[in-house]
């Protein structure tokens, strides 16, 4: 076979698998949507077919009957404060441990973080935040989310970090900077790709969370929401239109955010992985 045969080959199977993974992403999708445009009777006839009458006014009595506006400013305080606090300590930790060896037990220290699953310590962890009063308040949620994310952040911007060349810092040294300064003024522009990446990696997961809201904010007003969302569930029925309803809004400001940064994305991702 040519050369020419095989590269063309080669990009006809990355075609079709692109084409296949498209498929088992829109097919979901595609449901849910027709989920939420039909009604409560003709979903459960048939909930695969093409709606007789499209409801939309199912997205606005999903958006009043869950208090979906609450929930999304619950969530948005709870998601930017805790990406902000996890983007400063985590640059700020990773760096030395980039740039000096000294602090090698440090960096496997955090690994170890990566490695223990939420649930051993879930039990420890709810009577200490009862002990200090942090049940039903957002610090204590935050306190989490930072705590349970820090450790990839910091994997991430220490790989990235040690693929910028030093020179840059001796040069700064020598005008005099200090390590603080140095650090924020020249290092930290530096990291807007794998800060992106952070920030994508750890948006969708802190908006998307469940579980810990559930556990640390029990208060009604308080509901994240993923937590309003849940509020169509009952326990002999489930109003499963206006849930697909309410996911399809929960979701559209994640796709923006990755829309807007998915250049970052790649970029982060390849350096962190590949660089140090």
């Amino acid at each position: 076979m040519s050369v020419k045969a095989q590269l063309l080959a080669s990009r006809l199977a990355s075609a079709l698998t692109v084409a296949l993974w498209a498929l088992f992403v829109v097919i979901p999708l595609a449901i849910m949507v027709m989920a939420a445009i039909k009604s409560p009777a003709e979903m459960a006839v048939n909930p695969f077919s093409w709606p007789q009458a499209f409801q939309w006014q199912t997205f606005q009595k999903a958006w009043e009957e869950a208090a979906l506006a609450r929930g999304i400013r619950n969530s948005l305080l709870l998601t930017s404060i805790s990406l902000l606090f996890l983007v400063l300590f985590g640059a700020s930790a990773a760096y030395p441990i980039a740039r000096r060896t000294r602090w090698a037990p440090v960096f496997y220290f955090f690994l170890a973080g990566i490695m223990v699953p939420f649930q051993l310590a879930m039990l420890p962890l709810y009577r200490l935040m009862k002990l200090f009063s942090l049940i039903n308040t957002y610090q204590g949620v935050i306190f989490i989310y930072v705590a349970v994310s820090l450790p990839m952040v910091i994997f991430l911007y220490s790989g990235f970090i040690k693929g910028i060349n030093s020179e840059l810092e001796d040069a700064a040294l020598v005008d005099g900077a200090g390590p603080f300064r140095m650090f924020w003024t020249i290092i930290f522009p530096l990291l807007k790709p794998v800060t992106s990446t952070v920030i994508i990696m750890n948006i969708m997961s802190l908006w998307n969370d469940f579980f810990i809201a559930l556990l640390f904010l029990p208060k009604k007003e308080m509901r994240t929401l993923q937590l309003s969302i849940f509020s169509f569930k009952g326990q002999y029925n489930s109003k499963l239109n206006l849930i697909m309803a309410a996911v399809i809004l929960s979701i559209l400001p994640m796709v923006i955010v990755f829309l807007a940064l998915q250049k970052q994305f790649v970029q982060g991702i390849a350096g962190g992985a590949v660089k140090g």
